[in-house]
Parts: C-alpha cells; structure tokens; sequence
C-alpha cells in the first residue's frame, strides 16, 4: 500500500512538536477550581498488544519509524509514541500545565476489530489496565470504560462488571464497526447504560466510507474533517431518529466542541420544518442542543464563545486530546480561563465534578 508519508506526519498522532510549543519547563498558575480533563487519552501496553497480535483488514500497525501507526481504513490515525501509554509522562504534563485530574478514555479504534473474542478480551484488558492507573494515581486519574459494543451481549456484561470497579463513565465511538450508535442493534446496551447512570463519552473516528475517494486520507484531514464529520452526523441522528426521545436518561457527551453541530443547528432545524411528514422526532433539532455535553477543544477564543454562548455555560467541559499531536493542554486552559468567572470555573472543572459526581 502506498501511503502519503507527509500525511501521516500531518496527521498521525504524538505529542512531538505540541510539547515544545506548551513548554517543557512552564509551570501554569494554579486554577481557582480543580481542572478536571474529560478528553484525554491513553493506550495501555497490553492493548498496543493485542491489536499487534490481531489486526483484521479493517485495523493495523504499520511498522514505521520512529514509531508504530495505527492504520484505520487506509487512513494513519494514531502514531504510537511513548506518551500514548507512560501514566508518568501524562502526570508531569498535566502538573506543568496546572491539571489536576484526567478522566483518561481508549481513543479509535477502541476495542472495534478483528473477532468477538478479541473484542471482549480487549476490553476486559483495558479497563483492568485503566482501573490500576486510577489505584496507582489516586485523585489524579479516573477512566472511561470501553465496552464491546458491536457484541451487546457482552457489552452489556462487561459493564456490570466494570461498575464495580470505581469507572466513571463510558467511551465509544461514532461508528462501530461501520454501526452508528443510533443503530437499533445497540439498543440494548443503550438500556443498561441508561440505567446505570454513567455518562457516555462519544469519540470520533474515520467514517466508514471510502477515505482516499473522499480525499482525507492526507494533511491529516481524517482527523480534522473526517473525526468532526462523524460526530456531527452521530449526534444529528440522535436529535433526528426519536433516539433521544427513547432514551431521555442518558448523558452524551460530544467532542471537539460538537463538531460543525453549533454552527449547522438552525439549519437542520429548517430542514425539520420541511419534513413534517417523514419526522421520527417530537421536537426539533436544536431542543436537544443543550442535552448534551460538549468539550472546549474548539482552538481559538471566537469559537469556545460562540460554544457557549450556543449550548449553555453549564454543557460545556474543560478536555485536551492528549497526548496526540493535535492535543492543547495549556492552550484550552488559557482560553477558557480568559472567559468570564462564573463560565471560567464551571468550564474548567464544576460542570465534570457534577456530570461524573466528583468529589470538590
């Protein structure tokens, strides 16, 4: 396979050059609140294991140097770097940044691959691994679990299991196994999810269409295009589909600020208007705007305003996407801290204290 070297450098992940821009040595003042970091990412050795051992056609490592990449439908996504997996690196980044917690998740392509025994096995490893991280680092790292979602059954079984194990919510992703989370097939897992009370954490990944014939297989477009995609079309369809009527109990959460979700809500509310016949939902789009969750990760200060100014001070959570190479630790602290007081402290940390029931 033939692949677009620049692109992978352009898109692939790794802390590299983001880490000399925020700093080695700079030490950010201390918040009036805890910083509490929703979006953030670890892969564990064990995981980076499995998927060496069980690729499918679909998810592999390609044996590239520096560092192993996660290749995902043709597409290079992930750039195994040492941050991916050292929990001591991810503390001295978060102590220089001013940090005090990460609610760290398994980012694409979570444990979506090869067979159902791989799936099951995988996600019973990772959460292990994460629920050590959170002993070993106590009041510094809490975690997400992931579930084998396309398997409901044993998604549905490895999440009692992991309630017992100190989680504090779910992650999954915008497809699964080309499946999006509105799919009829996850319903069940949805109810028990529901009951539970976790909040669910919906990650991004490339869509399942053809990459390079929609041309984001370079310049790192799977990630700004294709990611942001995946989770407007997600929670588009949660609004649209009856989803959230059927499932008023859960808590979503939508990354990079939504995706263009924001920006397009008046007009998919036009075209509800439109549509009167063929509705599936009770109300319009943007009634469901502010069910959700959303993180700050939008890069500058006119979009994190128009953030809230559209989905409410209350909706939106402090993340930082490391340790990819895209990742703004320092960056999205200091914009959201540039926000008025009240927007500031919930931003930073009072909105995930109370959505995921963390202790002041």
């Amino acid at each position: 396979m033939n692949i677009d070297r620049r692109g992978i450098l352009a898109g692939a992940t790794g802390l590299g050059i983001a880490a000399m821009a925020q700093g080695a040595g700079a030490q950010m003042a201390r918040s009036p609140v805890k910083v509490i970091d929703v979006h953030t990412h670890n892969f564990t050795p064990r995981w980076v294991e499995m998927l060496r051992r069980n690729p499918d056609a679909d998810t592999r490592l390609l044996p590239t140097s520096p560092a192993e990449i996660i290749e995902y439908r043709g597409a290079p996504i992930v750039r195994l770097t040492p941050d991916m997996t050292d929990m001591d690196m991810r503390i001295a980044a978060m102590d220089r940044a001013g940090v005090d917690m990460a609610i760290v998740s398994l980012t694409a392509p979570n444990v979506f691959w090869s067979s159902r025994e791989t799936a099951i096995a995988t996600a019973r490893t990772v959460n292990d691994d994460f629920a050590a991280a959170a002993r070993k680092y106590p009041g510094r790292v809490l975690w997400m679990a992931s579930l084998p979602w396309q398997y409901p059954d044993a998604a549905v079984e490895e999440l009692a299991r992991v309630r017992g194990m100190g989680v504090s919510a779910l992650c999954l992703l915008t497809n699964m196994s080309g499946m999006l989370p509105d799919n009829a097939h996850f319903d069940p897992v949805w109810k028990a999810v529901e009951a539970s009370g976790l909040p669910a954490f919906i990650h991004p990944t490339v869509p399942m269409v053809d990459v390079k014939q929609w041309g984001v297989e370079s310049f790192g477009l799977a990630n700004t295009i294709g990611f942001t995609s995946d989770t407007t079309l997600a929670f588009a369809r949660f609004m649209l589909s009856g989803f959230m009527d059927r499932f008023e109990g859960l808590k979503l959460i939508a990354c990079h600020g939504g995706g263009s979700l924001p920006y397009l809500i008046a007009r998919m509310d036009k075209m509800w208007d439109s549509l009167a016949s063929r509705r599936q939902s009770s109300k319009p789009p943007s009634a469901y705007l502010r069910r959700f969750w959303y993180d700050a990760i939008v890069y500058d200060q006119p979009t994190l305003r128009f953030l809230v100014e559209q989905v409410g001070e209350d909706r939106v959570l402090y993340g930082s996407d490391y340790p990819f190479s895209i990742q703004d630790m320092v960056g999205v602290k200091s914009r959201v801290s540039a926000l008025p007081a009240a927007q500031r402290d919930k931003i930073l940390g009072l909105n995930a204290q109370s959505l995921f029931k963390i202790a002041g």
